[in-house]
């Protein structure tokens, strides 16, 4: 891997990218990805709450001639209230982190000022479905003058993961074990069981189709009763989770966690999440368990749908689509 200091004189734009967050996907994208940059971009430094990145740094990289590519793939909200200090500081910024797109409203309206202010860049395309491009795909119906009306998908790749594999009468923290261990679920497992994964991508999509609401008032399931039975007492979580099934849907042996979006009719959004039984010839029930699926529904095609499906979970799809917006980001500037 080369270093910014290994920089020869070229033509055109020079990038430096500095990585905020160095776990899971971090790791794999400096293993996977970051040696096949183009020779005009390296990685200059890593970062972590030991080490944070400063605007000082970023700075100093802009006075050098070179141009600033900020990485946060860390799941901190912390990281994510830097964003509009790194973007007036004059660097781009490329997220896996879901915090910002997902932030409140005053929040998200000032990291959108700090782009339009500082000419800057901010992608996210691994926030939602890792590989699958579902935010783009809102985002373009909406600018060509076709408004987005309705959206539905298995937006957790965790929760994918873990019920295309899942069997009722199985244990369901033996699942959620094995997801952890493979690096699909989120660092705290809570927020994957717990619903508010899907929830903060709920939100992302909404805002790409021109829809805003409060995390509060989206109706979303959670899948235990008590968030730390997750880690702390498996027993209850399987308990909890068999007492639901069994009360519920008695005779469903597969089961998918379905998101959706769907336009009021008065400007607003309805958001809605909650693990549904589906039909052996259902769609879901047919996606491998690291496969995306969504549908949209358009205002000139509202009985139609666009699908968009590819792989939605696991380290390599995140740290791709990762790698995707680096290359687009300085596509923008050659």
């Amino acid at each position: 891997m080369r270093t910014t200091a290994e920089y020869k004189p070229l033509e055109g734009p020079q990038f430096a990218i500095l990585v905020v967050g160095v776990g899971q996907v971090g790791s794999c994208w400096l293993t996977k990805f970051a040696p096949t940059l183009p020779p005009y971009a390296s990685v200059h430094s890593t970062h972590n709450s030991s080490h944070p990145l400063t605007t000082a740094e970023i700075k100093k990289l802009k006075n050098r001639g070179l141009t600033p590519l900020v990485l946060d793939l860390t799941a901190s909200e912390a990281v994510s209230r830097c964003y509009p200090d790194w973007l007036c500081a004059g660097a781009d910024i490329i997220s896996a982190n879901k915090y910002a797109g997902a932030a409140d409203t005053a929040f998200y309206k000032e990291v959108q000022d700090a782009l339009q202010q500082c000419q800057r860049q901010w992608l996210y395309a691994a926030t939602v479905g890792a590989g699958v491009p579902i935010p783009q795909v809102v985002r373009e119906c909406r600018e060509a003058g076709d408004p987005v009306v309705r959206v539905e998908g298995n937006f957790s790749g965790s929760l994918t993961w873990i019920f295309q594999q899942y069997r009722a009468g199985d244990k369901l923290s033996d699942w959620l074990r094995k997801a952890s261990d493979a690096g699909i679920t989120e660092p705290d497992p809570n927020i994957d069981l717990g619903g508010m994964d899907v929830a903060k991508k709920l939100l992302i999509v909404a805002r790409e189709a021109g829809w805003d609401f409060d995390l509060a008032d989206a109706d979303i399931q959670s899948l235990v009763s008590a968030p730390p039975s997750m880690v702390s007492a498996p027993s209850s979580l399987d308990e909890g989770f068999e007492a639901w099934r069994v009360g519920h849907y008695p005779q469903a042996r597969r089961f998918c966690y379905i998101g959706r979006l769907e336009a009021d009719g008065e400007g607003g959004v309805t958001a809605r999440a909650a693990l549904e039984p589906v039909a052996e010839d259902s769609v879901y029930a047919g996606l491998a368990p690291e496969r995306a699926y969504f549908r949209v529904w358009t205002a000139q095609c509202p009985a139609g749908t666009i699908t968009v499906e590819g792989p939605g979970s696991g380290l390599e799809a995140t740290a791709g689509a990762v790698h995707k917006d680096i290359l687009k980001a300085m596509a923008h500037y050659c």
